[in-house]
């Protein structure tokens, strides 16, 4: 890990009352998973499945396609990290700003690497790497690429191969997965986590999608039981289950609505456009490290410290949205900060 993450509040000794700065599904917690866990408590008795096979056998079902063109891992970051070695001393074109572990995996593996920011990307984009990392719907940003400009992209540029992560499709009502791609294309890979939408960050669980040939070349790389006993009886159960568990987006969203305008009222802030739950705020004065301190200190509100994401600096923090009662402790905390910069 080179650049970090926002999620930190394991440093701090204080308890944490409302925490902004990670983006897993606020609701997600499932007491019938708890309890299916604890049944199933016995299987970290043996070795896991070296594959997780029994839950890519589930995940093909519900996806309808074959077993061999999906690979569990642990956490979507295992398979950035697996796809920069498999492609490693080749070159990399990342859309930034957006997740660290895309350049640090890179750099791992000695890849030349080139960027773009989000802004600058349509269909009509071109690039002349070996692959191209886009996280869609994006972090930080919540922007979004659709699947016909992605189609185009595909078409265009057949040499390089397409990483998009899609950790976040849940999150939002703008766009689907581009699974149905996979079909069409041979040099795409998503890359999907199970934490974000179904909350269990702690368990590391997620998969990757892409032509048979192309995750037989990924998995060449791949140690055996990364997937543990109890991620893979989570992911079965969540996947079976997965209406009753997953963020309802329509809840999800006129949240996020009615939060963004509480806080477009506050001075000294602008909120950024966003096509999911969490969005960046841009501060018109102070620092985003000292406005993170403030808040940890004074309030116990933890968020995200955006100036580590690669064309960011510290006038932007990252927030995702909470319940009312929360989302209310901000914008009361941040009223607060104003005021006082304000002076």
């Amino acid at each position: 890990m080179l650049q970090g993450h926002g999620d930190d509040g394991y440093k701090y000794k204080q308890d944490i009352k409302a925490n902004f700065s990670t983006n897993v599904w606020y609701g997600g917690y499932s007491e019938a998973l708890k309890r299916h866990l604890i049944k199933n408590w016995n299987a970290i008795d043996s070795y896991p499945e070296a594959s997780a096979e029994s839950f890519i056998h589930v995940l093909a079902k519900d996806l309808d396609v074959e077993t061999n063109m999906l690979m569990a891992v642990n956490g979507a970051t295992e398979a950035f990290y697996l796809i920069a070695q498999c492609y490693g001393n080749t070159s990399s074109t990342i859309v930034v700003p957006t997740f660290s572990e895309y350049e640090d995996a890179c750099r791992i593996n000695k890849h030349k690497l080139d960027f773009i920011n989000w802004k600058d990307l349509s269909s009509f984009s071109n690039f002349d790497t070996d692959l191209v990392w886009i996280c869609n719907p994006n972090n930080p940003t919540g922007d979004i690429l659709l699947q016909k400009d992605l189609d185009i992209l595909l078409q265009n540029h057949p040499n390089s191969v397409f990483v998009i992560d899609e950790a976040y499709i849940d999150f939002t009502d703008a766009i689907s997965s581009s699974i149905d791609l996979i079909k069409k294309h041979q040099n795409l890979i998503i890359v999907k986590s199970l934490t974000k939408n179904f909350a269990i960050p702690g368990l590391r669980l997620g998969y990757l999608i892409a032509d048979k040939a192309l995750v037989q070349k990924i998995e060449f790389y791949k140690a055996p039981w990364t997937v543990n006993s109890l991620a893979i009886e989570a992911g079965k159960y969540l996947i079976q289950h997965k209406a009753d568990v997953l963020p309802p987006v329509k809840h999800c969203k006129s949240s996020a609505e009615k939060f963004t305008e509480k806080l477009a009222k506050i001075s000294g802030i602008k909120i950024q456009p966003t096509k999911t739950s969490y969005f960046l705020i841009e501060l018109e004065k102070g620092d985003s490290t000292e406005l993170k301190n403030y808040l940890i200190s004074e309030f116990g509100i933890l968020i995200r410290d955006a100036k580590n994401f690669r064309g960011l600096n510290s006038s932007y923090i990252r927030v995702a949205t909470l319940n009312q009662e929360k989302n209310q402790l901000l914008i009361d905390a941040l009223q607060k900060w104003s005021k006082l910069n304000t002076l």
